[in-house]
This record gives C-alpha cells, sequence and structure tokens, in this order.
C-alpha cells in the first residue's frame, strides 16, 4: 500500500488517529501486532467505557498539565467526534460514557468508521525498530508520515519504545498506576475479600507522600479498591519510594473521640469483624490502630493488572500542539506511549482520543 500515513498500534489513539487521517483525504495504514483492533478498550471502565470527563480545567488531572493543556483545549471532550462515528454520549456525575453503556459499542463504531473512511488495517503484525530503519519499505514505496499509538503494557496492552529511540527519543521508567498495590503480608490476615471504606496515607521518612479516600479492598498479598488506585497514582508519578501505608477507618472521627467510643463500644463496632481481630491481636491503643492500621512495604502489582502506567517517551521531545517529534520531523506519538497519565474518572481514555485527533492533524499538516 502507498500509504500516506502509517500508525503503529490500533488501539483508542490509533483508531481515532487513522479516522481522523482518512477523512482528511490521507491513505492511512493501522498495524497492529494483535489479532484484533482495540482489544484494551473492551476493558476499560469495567466494560462501560469512561471515555472522558466533564472537569474544569482537565488538564489539573494529569502529570504533566502544561503539556496535555493544548491538545485537551482543542480537542478534549470531543462530543462532536463522538457522534461523527456513531456514538451517542450520557453524562454520570461528570464521566462520559457511550449512552449504551458498552464499551462493544464504541469499539464497533471506531471499526466501522474507520473501514468506511478507507482506512487499511494489519493485524497480527509487529512492527520492528529494524522496519523503521528500513523506512517502513516494508509497508509502503514511499516515505510516509508516522504516528506511534502502540500504548503501555498495562492491562492487555503493549509498548514499542525501541521504535521511538530509532529517532532519537528518550523514555523515562514506566510504572503501573490505577491498580493494586503489593505490601508485607503480616496485616493481611484473614482479610482477603474484606472491603472497607478508608483514608490511606502513603508514608516515606516519617513523612505522607500520599493519601487519597474511598474503598480498600484486602488481597492475600496486597490492597486494592478505589483509595489504592488513586494512591498508585501518587506513588507512580513518584517513583514508587519504598513507603508504607496507614489506614484510616475511621476519617469522620478523630482518636480523642474514638477512644471515648472504645470504652463503651467494641472495635467491631467501627470496622470488619476480622479487622477488628487482628487489632486485638496487635495490641496497643486500638483507637491510634483504627486511625492507623500498618500496611508495610507497599510497591507495584503487576502491570497487567494496572489500568494505566506513568512513564514513557519523554513529552519535551515533542510538540505539544501536533505531537510531532522535535527531533525527527514527520514521526508522531499519540496516547499513552507518551508520559502522559490521567486520575481515575476517563482521563486517559480522553487523553487517548485527544492525542489521537492533534497526532493526525498534525501529520496532515492542518496544525
Amino acid at each position: 500500500m502507498n500509504a500516506d500515513i502509517i500508525i503503529i498500534g490500533g488501539g483508542m489513539s490509533g483508531l481515532v488517529a487513522a479516522i481522523v487521517a482518512a477523512r482528511g483525504g490521507a491513505k492511512t495504514l493501522i498495524i497492529e501486532y494483535k489479532e484484533r483492533v482495540g482489544q484494551k478498550i473492551l476493558a476499560t471502565g469495567n466494560g462501560r467505557c469512561n471515555l472522558g470527563n466533564v472537569a474544569a480545567e482537565p488538564w489539573l488531572r494529569y502529570n504533566d498539565p502544561e503539556f496535555v493543556k493544548p491538545v485537551l483545549s482543542e480537542y478534549g471532550v470531543s462530543r462532536e467526534f463522538w457522534l461523527s462515528v456513531g456514538v451517542r454520549l450520557r453524562e454520570i456525575e461528570g464521566r462520559l460514557y457511550p449512552h449504551s453503556l458498552q464499551a462493544g459499542t464504541v469499539l464497533n463504531a471506531l471499526m466501522t468508521a474507520a473501514k468506511a473512511a478507507g482506512v487499511v488495517t494489519v493485524t497480527g503484525k509487529a512492527v520492528t525498530a529494524n522496519d523503521v530503519l528500513q523506512g517502513y519499505s516494508v509497508f509502503s514505496n514511499r516515505s510516509p508520515k508516522l504516528i506511534l499509538a502502540t500504548g503501555s503494557k498495562a492491562t492487555t496492552g503493549s509498548e514499542a519504545y525501541d521504535i521511538a529511540q530509532k529517532f532519537g527519543h528518550h523514555v523515562s521508567t514506566v510504572y503501573p498506576i490505577l491498580g493494586p498495590l503489593i505490601t508485607d503480608k503480616r496485616s493481611l490476615k484473614g482479610l482477603k475479600g474484606v472491603r472497607m471504606p478508608a483514608t490511606v496515607r502513603a508514608v516515606s521518612g516519617g513523612k505522607t507522600i500520599g493519601e487519597s479516600a474511598g474503598e480498600v479492598i484486602f488481597k492475600d498479598n496486597g490492597i486494592s479498591g478505589t483509595a489504592i488506585f488513586d494512591l498508585s497514582v501518587i506513588l507512580g508519578r513518584k517513583g514508587y519510594p519504598k513507603c508504607d501505608l496507614y489506614i484510616d477507618f475511621a476519617p469522620d472521627i478523630d482518636e480523642k473521640e474514638l477512644s471515648a467510643e472504645l470504652k463503651k463500644l467494641p472495635v467491631e463496632s467501627f470496622v470488619h469483624k476480622e479487622i477488628a481481630r487482628n487489632i486485638t491481636d496487635m495490641g496497643g491503643n486500638a483507637a491510634k490502630l483504627l486511625k492507623a492500621y500498618p500496611v508495610y512495604d507497599a510497591r507495584p502489582g503487576s502491570m497487567q493488572l494496572a489500568q494505566v502506567a506513568t512513564g514513557g517517551l519523554k513529552t519535551e521531545e515533542f510538540s505539544p500542539l501536533t505531537l510531532e517529534s522535535k527531533l525527527s520531523p514527520g514521526f508522531f506519538a499519540a496516547g499513552e506511549v507518551l508520559n502522559i497519565d490521567g486520575e481515575c474518572g476517563g482521563f486517559n481514555l480522553m487523553w487517548a482520543a485527544a492525542s489521537g485527533q492533534a497526532a493526525a492533524k498534525g501529520a496532515l499538516g492542518e496544525r
């Protein structure tokens, strides 16, 4: 195929970029190493596909606000784009979903729109750094623009940083975020499957380095839940320093009041019976342990269990408006392959779709 634009990666950012590029008149080729495109899309938002968030100044919810601001300001929520591919959005507590609340609706719409626009898709083909060195002659007999949209290894994804490195780019260390944490097992005795609302602090060197509130879910080798997912973002962006966690099971009651109530009520009145048993076994001040239940040696969980990764291609080497390489004109990057990550709430898929549009516009020469 005599492609004008080659997109490596058929996830959210790659599919969106391909549709925009093809609609703009470019002969567009997607190359995806899996047998099907968009598999990671089906796993997002618990299968409901949280596509965006209507938060004011959404760029503040990312690790690199200044870099993402130009793209999100122009392509952020993308209601017009989603309608153009046949996806009607609905808003639930500020989060945007397909009206069907089915991730399959989004993937099918993107695949249909790509086909209608004339995008050619090759699946089951891994692009190597050597392919890049050969000037993509494996795929085209001309010198097309290249958009790298391979994402990261989080969930079911993959990455291809070595391709970007052939263009002189550099990669910051990649860590899993929006996922569980592995911890010491001493405080987890008998707690597998227990769920409790709580506030969790991460402490390193005697100082609090992160805090979040939400549900905590105990596992046999660590902890999960919304509070932990949010905390993993904070820790991942800091490079996961060695730290311990302290869980406050009664954040709405101060320690003095809690101590007074514990003179009349058992510990089990405030927490699950298994947590209460552990607190009793630990001895010491029950009120202090309810306010700061210790879970030691927190560290990142599996990349496959994380929704997103932090780290990736260094953003200072790309234009924040077109996402074109500053080191190699004609090379673009979109989505999670860049060192961009957002908080939970649709911000990561919003960046994927917005950056896909920006990179395609840049490759078309429209920006």
